[in-house]
This record gives structure tokens, sequence and C-alpha cells, in this order.
């Protein structure tokens, strides 16, 4: 009985350290590294005009759009950083979750469960989920600054 419980703390902690890790390396890369597929940085923020770049669908940057505003869009300007910052939190959750069900994946595919079983154990289908915020505070980025 000791024995069990010991591996299954001893896994547990290995799962937790791995987890902490990818967690890690996802924060660094969305935040630091500023990878972001088909998304949107700030770049300058000034009184009444904001700074964006732009990259495409591998993380490479695509352009710098400046966008001015008068007096009565100033808050289009609060929408646009609030976006881009939604965009980057899902962005990093979309890597993490991804990161960790592949783990998954292929831990319980190679304890020998059948394949069924091992997708839904292992939440794949459910870390995608992020996506479609990503992809909503992209599009409602794209509108404001036309």
């Amino acid at each position: 009985m000791k024995k069990t419980l010991r591996t299954k703390l001893k896994k547990y902690l290995a799962f937790l350290l791995i987890g902490s890790i990818i967690a890690g390396v996802s924060y660094l890369i969305v935040y630091k590294v500023s990878f972001l597929p088909n998304g949107y940085d700030i770049v300058a923020l000034q009184k009444d005009s904001i700074s964006l770049k732009s990259f495409n669908l591998i993380g490479i940057e695509k352009s710098i759009v400046t966008v001015s505003f008068s007096e009565n869009d100033n808050w289009k300007m609060e929408a646009l950083e609030y976006e881009v910052n939604r965009q980057k939190e899902f962005l990093w959750l979309l890597f993490y979750t991804v990161t960790i069900s592949i783990i998954l994946f292929i831990y319980k595919f190679r304890s020998g469960l059948k394949l069924w079983k091992v997708i839904i154990e292992s939440n794949i289908i459910f870390s995608v989920w992020p996506l479609y915020t990503i992809i909503t505070s992209i599009n409602r980025i794209t509108a404001l600054i036309i």
C-alpha cells in the first residue's frame, strides 16, 4: 500500500514539474520571444495613436501599422490594447494545453490504452478551445484597425 502511494505521488510530482516547466516555456515563447502566429503586438502607445506589429501564420513579423484616433475614438485604443493582451493570454493557454495534452496522449498510448480512450483521457479535443477566443480577438483587432 505504501509503495503504490509513493509511486503515485512521484508520478504526480513529476507531472507537476513537467507542467510547470511547460507553463514557463510557453510564457517565454509568447511574451518574451513574441511568437504570435497571425497575431498582433503593441509597439508604441501614445496619447492619440497606437502602433501595432502584425505577424504572419508562422510568427514572422509582417508589418507595423500605426493607427491614429480622434478624441471621440479613444475607446478604440483601449479596446485594441485589451484585445492584444487577451490574444496573448489565450495563445499562452493554447500552447500550454496542447503541449500537456500531447504529453498525456503519448503517456497513455504507451501504457496500452485503446486509441479512443487515449483521445478522451488526454483531453486533446478540449485543449484547442482557446483557439476560438484567439480567432475572435484577431478579428476584433482587425475590425478596430480598419
